[in-house]
């Protein structure tokens, strides 16, 4: 399942290539080209320390045994989750002002530190995506399998390519667009993620509250040992539990877990979009007067 792993990997290396994009173009059109070494020195080191935090992870996961390994599983899903949703977040909210509060940081680093607070900039900005694309990946290891990481090698790809558009001005595409829809898919998915860690601390004997199973409709196997197309290892239940968390035979807890974050996130994004429709409806009201006064 290559799907899930793209579609995240694409989002986090997007939000990096922006950043970037953005800091490169800046310097370009105040014409400080003499400063993207910094840039660039602060962005490889960001993905270097990337590359440790997710090696430490990876040895961590390889040392861990029995109940412990449940638990470290369930603990680096669960985080992976508030993370991914952080990142849902942040990006619904600031969205639209990145470049504006990039370019200001920027012209502050530039006027205090120059080089060296260009450096730290972009290495404070991309390290962030570096470490949670680390988390992510690790959490979809666990989840899927290792051949997550062609999803995560593809979405990389994609998204430096689109970095590369970005930058040179070839490309135009809509942002708003893209985030908006790939949002409501991860959500979806960290919904999935909340369930799979609950399951993983209730393997190791944790958060044992309510039935462990109230349901079991997984379909029974085949004759030959394979799976039905339905069951949750099967072709479509596999890409249903990929994508959106399914589970045949979930706990209570799980359910609870599951439902609570929905109607959590999903609130939410729906009263920041209302309150961001009233904002344009009044701004448009506010605009009409002056637009018939001048006329």
């Amino acid at each position: 399942m290559i799907i899930s792993p793209t579609i995240i990997s694409l989002r986090e290396g997007i939000e990096a290539a922006l950043i970037i994009a953005i800091m490169l173009s800046y310097l370009r059109k105040t014409y400080q080209t003499d400063l993207r070494r910094y840039v660039v020195r602060g962005t490889i080191f960001a993905i270097f320390t990337s590359l440790g935090a997710a090696i430490v992870v990876g040895v961590l996961w390889g040392i861990f045994e029995g109940p412990l390994l449940n638990v470290f599983e369930g603990s680096v899903v669960l985080i992976a989750a508030i993370l991914l949703t952080t990142m849902i977040v942040w990006m619904w909210n600031a969205g639209a002002k990145i470049t504006q509060e990039i370019e200001e940081s920027m012209e502050r680093s530039v006027t205090q530190q120059s080089g060296i607070g260009l450096a730290l900039l972009s290495f404070s900005l991309v390290l962030r995506e570096g470490v949670e694309l680390s988390l992510f990946s690790m959490a979809l290891v666990i989840q899927e399998g290792i051949q997550s990481y062609i999803g995560i090698v593809l979405g990389l790809s994609l998204a430096v390519i689109l970095g590369i558009g970005f930058y040179m001005g070839s490309l135009r595409i809509s942002l708003k667009v893209l985030f908006k829809w790939t949002s409501i898919f991860l959500i979806l998915f960290a919904a999935g993620m909340i369930a799979y860690g609950i399951h993983e601390l209730q393997e190791a004997g944790l958060l044992l509250i309510g039935p462990l199973e109230i349901w079991n409709i997984n379909p029974p196997l085949l004759p030959g040992g394979e799976y039905p197309l339905l069951h949750e290892n099967g072709l479509i239940g596999g890409m249903a539990k990929a994508l959106f968390g399914y589970n045949g035979n979930p706990s209570a807890l799980e359910v609870v877990g599951y439902v609570a974050y929905l109607g959590i996130a999903i609130t939410y994004l729906l009263l920041k979009q209302k309150g961001l429709s009233s904002k344009l409806a009044g701004a448009k009201k506010q605009a009409m007067p002056i637009a018939m006064h001048e006329q």
